[in-house]
């Protein structure tokens, strides 16, 4: 069976994106812009209450700001996850998405989703302080996300995502790579955003950065259904999001 491919998916996730722009906003602002804006006032604060000089409070104050973005993505994200998660659910169905809709999608998931999607983000954000371990991370837990949303019955969406990727990371990564444009420029402007603490410069880059984020999603959501489609099949008019008969298969939402 034909697996979905990587310029298969952007495009999906591209054209979802800008048919939901408006919800995909309120949902960056929200997540992205108010997460960047509480982490950088977080470092200012902390820069300016402790003893450390020059490079050594830059990245201690720095590592401060992280954590408490941490935080903030690991409780918001936990909203914000699903709320995005519902644009593809829609598309799926063949249905509109609206805001309150998705707001409210996500409110209702954001009991099973917090802790699997709090674990991974921080498991991430710390493999991130040295790239590499990051990245693996990032590629292990990629289906966090779509498994916590979508599958209710689940009780360790961490360790399935290990195994559901095993066999798709280098498609992931080929996926993730495409993002890096923003990425790369974003964590070292993070090193410019501590010492500058300038608010409108750090929501503008939480905003871009969470949109990123939702697209990442956008992405990710296909490649996890796709393990589940017989793609030989007829279509399924949107009536289950599995699309297949396998035992595993995630319940329509």
């Amino acid at each position: 069976m034909k697996r979905i491919g990587v310029r298969e998916v952007l495009q999906n996730a591209f054209s979802v994106f800008v048919q939901n722009f408006g919800i995909a906003l309120f949902i960056a602002v929200i997540a992205g812009g108010g997460g960047a804006v509480l982490s950088t006032v977080a470092t200012k604060l902390f820069s300016d209450n402790v003893d450390f000089k020059g490079q050594q409070l830059l990245v201690v104050s720095t590592l401060f700001g992280q954590l408490v973005l941490t935080l903030w993505s690991g409780v918001v994200g936990s909203w914000a996850a699903p709320a995005q998660i519902y644009l593809w659910v829609q598309r799926e169905k063949g249905k509109s998405a609206s805001l309150y809709d998705a707001v409210n999608y996500g409110l209702n998931r954001l009991h099973r989703v917090w802790k699997a999607h709090f674990s991974a983000y921080a498991i991430i954000a710390a493999g991130n302080i040295v790239i590499v371990p990051g990245v693996l991370f990032g590629l292990q837990f990629a289906f966090v996300d779509a498994i916590a949303t979508l599958d209710a019955e689940e009780k360790s969406p961490l360790a399935r995502s290990r195994r559901l990727t095993s066999g798709r990371r280098g498609t992931i990564f080929r996926t993730m790579c495409v993002f890096l444009v923003w990425w790369i420029p974003n964590q070292l402007l993070l090193f410019y955003l501590a010492q500058s603490s300038n608010l409108v410069y750090a929501a503008m880059g939480g905003v871009v950065d969470h949109m990123v984020l939702i697209l990442v999603d956008l992405c990710m959501v296909q490649f996890y259904l796709d393990l589940f489609r017989d793609r030989s099949a007829p279509p399924v008019g949107g009536t289950s999001l599995a699309g297949g008969s396998h035992p595993h298969a995630p319940p329509a939402p």
